[in-house]
Order: structure tokens, then sequence, then C-alpha cells
């Protein structure tokens, strides 16, 4: 009498034996699919740039957007048990392809340098701060020493001769505002002078493929005189500001009869100078902040204090952006020789008189 039940017993073993086993052949596929397998044969490099502090999910979610693996969630969890997040360098890597398996690109990414680093270099940056930005940027060759001296020093720098924009320099002068502000992609070989022949490189093809050297002698600066005024609009102009109307108020204060007469024979009276001064003289642990008194007692005998000195000052104070090189090449055609940034609104007014900029002052309150 208890046979049947036996057998359905043994049949419901057998039941739920073939359902494990199909579960885990099912699992063991997918899980095959998601490792073991490509997300295709194509054989072409794609480029992935990994960033500083970049995070093993945000990397995944990369790497799917891009094609190279199918689960993003699978990758993470593979990653951490491979112990990626710890060995792995930020950089650029070019040789991950869609046929490579989730474990292989791992190995890849685990095992490998970067085939390239990004560095950025901001524009408005002076010699000093673009030397911390690429010594904090995983490239073991760079001097952050060298790259100091060879740009304070143009005649120590090796291959000087090459670049006609550094023959515009005045004896004994440096690098400053010569160095283009970008993002590069560099070796991770590279060393300081690699690093500078790369921006003063760029700064030269900018100014040859838009004739700024050709649009400022129009304007009766020469390649040098430019590159200085850039400088000071790149510090002075605010994120939203007319950069060629700015200017064309310091060109006007220097080389117009009515700016000279109005600014005590062509005095620029520009904070940025004012704040390069004290900062070359003191140096800051940061630098370009705002000015703790008016401008002509801080620094005072400094040939940078344009307060007290007439016309340009003699090197540029930063390296200039694209905007602000073609601003300062090609002025604006105005007559303005004040402007301010208004405290109520936010817009920096511009004015041809004393009279005009008092007023504006005394309506709108002014941080400039």
């Amino acid at each position: 009498m208890r046979r049947p039940r036996s057998r359905a017993a043994l049949l419901s073993v057998l039941v739920v034996g073939v359902l494990i086993f199909l579960g885990v052949l099912f699992v063991w596929n997918n899980v095959t699919d998601i490792f073991m397998k490509p997300v295709s044969s194509n054989p072409n490099n794609v480029t992935v740039d990994i960033q500083p502090g970049e995070t093993t999910p945000e990397i995944a979610n990369d790497l799917q957007r891009k094609g190279l693996i199918r689960n993003a969630f699978a990758f993470t969890i593979w990653a951490r048990i491979k112990g990626l997040d710890t060995k792995l360098e930020a950089g650029v890597y070019k040789q991950l392809s869609p046929n490579m398996t989730i474990s292989s690109i791992i190995d890849t990414l685990q095992n490998g340098r970067p085939d390239a680093i990004l560095v950025l270099v901001k524009e408005g940056k002076r010699l000093e701060e673009i030397a911390n930005t690429v010594s904090n940027s995983n490239l073991p060759n760079f001097s952050k020493t060298q790259f100091l001296t060879y740009t304070k020093h143009i005649n120590k720098f090796p291959d000087a001769g090459k670049y006609r924009i550094l023959k515009s320099v005045p004896e004994n002068g440096s690098m400053e505002g010569l160095l283009f502000p970008d993002t590069y992609e560099l070796s991770p070989k590279a060393t300081a002078r690699d690093v500078i022949n790369a921006m003063l490189t760029e700064m030269s093809d900018n100014i040859a493929k838009y004739h700024l050297d050709q649009a400022a002698q129009k304007h009766n600066m020469k390649l040098y005189d430019f590159l200085t005024l850039a400088s000071i609009v790149e510090r002075e102009a605010g994120p939203h500001d007319d950069k060629s109307k700015i200017a064309s108020v310091y060109w006007n204060r220097i080389y117009t009869a009515n700016g000279k007469e109005q600014t005590g024979g062509g005095r620029m009276q520009a904070d940025p100078t004012v704040q390069y001064a004290r900062d070359t003289e003191n140096p800051p642990t940061k630098y370009w902040q705002p000015l703790a008194d008016s401008g002509s007692k801080i620094a005072p005998n400094s040939q940078w204090n344009t307060y007290n000195v007439t016309g340009l000052p003699p090197t540029p104070i930063c390296s200039p952006g694209l905007d602000s090189l073609k601003a300062a090449a090609n002025p604006a055609n105005t007559n303005y020789i004040f402007f301010f940034a208004a405290k109520d609104d936010g817009k920096t007014y511009f004015q041809a008189t004393l009279d005009e900029f008092n007023a504006e002052m005394a309506k709108h309150g002014g941080t400039r």
C-alpha cells in the first residue's frame, strides 16, 4: 500500500532534480555569455579615458556605452573580485576592443599602463600653477623643478630655437603667457621638456591658424604685446563678459590720446596685474586672491603694478585662452575707457568718461 507513495516521492525528486539541473544550466549559460563571450568579433580598438578618482561602476557604465561589455553590473562585480579598484591607473587606454571578454578587459586595465595621460591646463594660470597641475597628473618622468627652470629661463630650454614666439620675449624673460591652455594627451613617459614643447606648439599653431599676430600689428601691437594684453583680459573677464570690449578698454587706455589723458598718461589700472605682482613678491599657497587694499598700495614698486606704471606690464601674467587671444589681437572698436561689474544685476557696464563711470557706479554699485 505504500508503493504508490514511494513512486510519487521518487518522481518528485526527479522533477526537482531536473528543474535544478535546468536552472544551473540556464545560469551557467548566462554567466558564460556575460563573462566568457565578447560583445562581438569586431577587432577595432576603442579609446577609453579613465579619470583620476573614477569609480569601478562609472568605468563599467562607460565601457557598456562604448560597446565593449554587455553588462556593467557583472563587470563591476568581477572587477572587484580581481582587485581592479586598487590597481587601476588613470589615463587613456587604446588597446580595448569589442572582441575581448570581460576578464581580458579587466586584465588589460589591471596589468597594463595607460597608452596616454590626459592633462587639463585651464585658462588664466601662471607658470607655477601649470607646474602643479602637470605634477599631479600621473607622469612619473615629469619634473616640476625642471619645468620651472626651463619656463623661467628660456636660454636653458634645449628646444628654444624652434619657436619664433620665444624670440619675441625680451632678454631674460620667461615663458609666462606663452603656454597654451588646453587638454593634452601625453605619453605616460612625458618629461617636462615634452610638456613644454606640446604647449608652445599649440600656442604657435593657434596664433598662425587665426593670424593673430597680423591682427595685432594692425592695432600697433607686437606679438609679445598682444600676448600680454590677452593675459590681462583672461584674468579680468568674467565667464559671460564680452572680452573684445574689455580688450578695447585697455587698448584705449594705453594707445589713444583720450585714454592716456583720462588715466594719468596711459595707466591700465588692472587689478589682475597687481595680484600677479603681489603673488610674485610673496608666493602664496593659492594664487589670484582678491586685493585687500586699493591697487596702487599693493606691491606699489612692482613693474607689474599698472596703477603706478604706464603702458603694458613687462610680461604676460598668465596663459590666455583662445577667446582672450582673439579679443586682444582685434579689440572692439569703441571709445570706452572705463568699465565695472555691477553688484545689483551682475552685468558689466562700459563708459567713455569718468563722469559716466561714477554715475553708473552710483546707480548699480560695482566691483571694478
